[in-house]
């Protein structure tokens, strides 16, 4: 049976870079590709042969047989043009309508940049299936969602007396003798107190009542179709997050983050603050990773890099374990690089476009299992990686008080 190919693919905030080794290959023979995170190409106009006909200058190492870019549409001032043909041997694109084009021509097919990327490095067009294919997936798509503030409306499920809970936090304060402090908004977009409770063994104490059901619906009527539940003691005793999941799900939200699943330890605080962190990003993952396996098809198999450096299948990988799932790529390489030229100790540095990512090896990986992404915090396993919002695409702009970014 031939090997087939292997692929792994980085997706960050502004480029989505591209590995692939072909069946029957080394690492020696690797194919690389660099697209836009958008899952736009943006290729070079050679020649303008007439208003619907132009010559392209594909980039070194694209595979674009016969037909390649047939399905694709070129989006010029706000118009959909589709492509006609495309002609391989004389680099000619045909589109539907006349157009005028400058130098620079953006294609696209409305499919995520891995896709794109691996239709690439296979020579797989739109109407075609992918050749068999092993596919390695890291991404920051979860990181600059909570960077950006570009999470799903999400709605936080606490036991009654607790709604203030993630607003007061600890009272920890990240500048403790600042003249003014600023409290950053919180991630969900509303609080709804339950009227239930457990003792600190879990046995129960007040039953889960039903008197939340009018507040949840309010909140599907405003938009918010995600949920994140913590209840006190939960850890000890699932049950009330559980039955609470399933009323939730039956009154008809799309998604139910529960705290003592992705958490299971003592601390509220910590736990509530990761179920809302899963579930304002669920939606955001769930959509890019479904894209990419319908894409590829289920016999596929995709698999992503955890912030804790490993592979997880899609079909069981949490949100709350992609914050650096890119990062996290970047250091375990980096380290394999650096024991084959021998070194132990090293320090890494990621500039993506949105964020930068500093980490440390000494010997062997340092891990760490609460993290702080932007304003963010969670419980679960990862790389000792520092992440802050600056990467190269930041604008910077001198004013009186100095440089601002």
């Amino acid at each position: 049976m031939a090997t087939p190919w292997q692929i792994s693919v980085d997706t960050g905030g502004t480029f989505t870079d591209c590995y692939g080794i072909p069946p029957g290959s080394t690492d020696h023979e690797a194919q690389l590709v660099k697209v836009l995170s958008s899952g736009r190409l943006r290729i070079s106009v050679q020649e303008a042969i007439d208003d619907r006909t132009f010559r392209l200058a594909i980039p070194h190492g694209w595979q674009t047989p016969e037909g390649f870019f047939v399905g694709f549409d070129a989006e010029i001032a706000g118009k959909r043009n589709p492509v006609m043909a495309w002609e391989n041997a004389t680099k000619i694109l045909h589109l539907r309508d006349p157009s005028a084009l400058g130098e620079v021509i953006e294609l696209h097919a409305s499919e995520e940049a891995p896709v794109v990327g691996a239709r690439l490095l296979t020579g797989t067009g739109l109407a075609e299936a992918f050749p068999p294919l092993t596919f390695r997936l890291g991404t920051t798509r979860g990181t600059n969602a909570l960077l950006e503030r570009k999470g799903a409306p999400t709605a936080l499920f606490i036991t009654r007396g607790f709604g203030d809970l993630l607003t007061i936090r600890d009272q920890r304060r990240p500048d403790l003798f600042a003249l003014a402090h600023h409290q950053p908004p919180p991630l969900f977009e509303r609080v709804i107190e339950i009227d239930e409770r457990l003792d600190a063994e879990g046995n129960l104490l007040t039953p889960l009542a039903t008197t939340f059901e009018d507040a949840a619906r309010r909140a599907l009527a405003d938009g918010i179709s995600v949920a994140a539940v913590a209840l006190m003691h939960s850890y000890r005793n699932p049950a009330h997050e559980e039955e609470l999941r399933a009323r939730l799900l039956a009154l008809g939200f799309d998604h139910v983050s529960l705290s003592a699943e992705l958490a299971p330890l003592i601390k509220i605080l910590p736990r509530a603050e990761t179920a809302v962190v899963d579930a304002t990003l669920t939606p955001v993952m769930q959509q890019f990773t479904q894209k990419i396996r319908s894409a590829l098809g289920e016999t596929r198999p995709l698999l992503i890099m955890t912030s804790a450096g490993g592979l997880e299948p899609a079909q069981t990988f949490r949100p709350k374990d992609s914050l650096l799932s890119g990062p996290a790529g970047g250091v375990v390489g980096a380290a394999a690089a650096a024991r084959e030229l021998g070194f132990d100790r090293i320090l890494t540095f990621d500039m993506g476009g949105t964020s930068t990512d500093v980490s440390r090896v000494d010997g062997d990986f340092h891990y760490r299992f609460e993290q702080k992404v932007g304003d963010a915090r969670l419980l679960a396993p990862a790389l000792s990686i520092e992440t802050v919002a600056s990467g190269g695409g930041s604008l910077c702009q001198w004013t009186e008080a100095g440089l601002r970014v």
